[in-house]
């Protein structure tokens, strides 16, 4: 009788065991298979403050005042006069004419308005020349006097007579005028001796008269 009661109680245990083990198995199975929904944590209504960032300082940097850019600016002198350089070119200008025999242009002062125009100066002038185109004392090649000064022509050309004279005609006829006679000389004695140039008949007829102007270049050593 004992026994069966026993058995009867070992069944019932049992049977509550299982019941108990399969209630917490079930549960188990819920909490891993479906965990439960986690309330999200509220979001903030505001920006996050965050701090300023700060440019670091430096120092600032000095302008220049008036004062010391004037100082470091050199400044110009105004006060000093530029001093001409010496005269090295030595220029004769006379009016020349053609003499009344034909043979000769005579050159003597020259004058000026005050507009400019030029014509003979003063004809009792000490300084007064001739030029002679065909001087049997420079080989029949020209010879120009000025007072003391002999200015004689020379060949650009080495033995061409004729490139002593080089001319330029209006509209390029050897008649018409305005023309420019152009020479180059030496000066063979004189103030001026040693020194060559040219010397140029600006003529306004033929024959007739006109400008004469003399360049004269300085010595090698001057």
């Amino acid at each position: 009788m004992r026994i069966r009661h026993f058995g009867i109680v070992a069944v019932m245990v049992a049977v509550l065991g299982l019941g108990g083990y399969s209630l917490g198995v079930s549960q188990v199975l819920a909490q891993t298979q479906t965990p439960a929904a986690q309330t999200p944590a509220s979001l903030p209504t505001t920006a996050p403050t965050t701090a300023p960032t700060v440019a670091p300082t430096t120092a600032a940097e000095t302008s220049p005042s008036p004062t010391e850019e004037t100082a470091a600016t050199p400044v110009a002198e105004t006060g000093a006069t530029p001093v001409a350089e010496p005269v090295r070119v030595v220029t004769l200008v006379g009016w020349y004419q053609t003499d009344a025999s034909g043979d000769f242009i005579d050159i003597g002062p020259i004058q000026t308005t005050d507009q400019l125009v030029a014509g003979p100066g003063d004809p009792t002038s000490t300084l007064t020349g001739r030029a002679d185109f065909d001087s049997p004392d420079n080989n029949e090649l020209p010879r120009i006097t000025l007072g003391d000064t002999i200015l004689d022509g020379v060949e650009n050309i080495s033995g061409d007579p004729d490139s002593v004279f080089n001319w330029i005609y209006y509209g390029g006829d050897s008649s018409a005028r305005p023309g420019t006679l152009v020479i180059a000389v030496v000066a063979t004695a004189g103030p001026y001796e040693g020194r060559s140039g040219t010397v140029t008949f600006l003529s306004r007829s033929s024959p007739g008269s006109g400008v004469f102007i003399a360049m004269l270049n300085p010595l090698p050593e001057e």
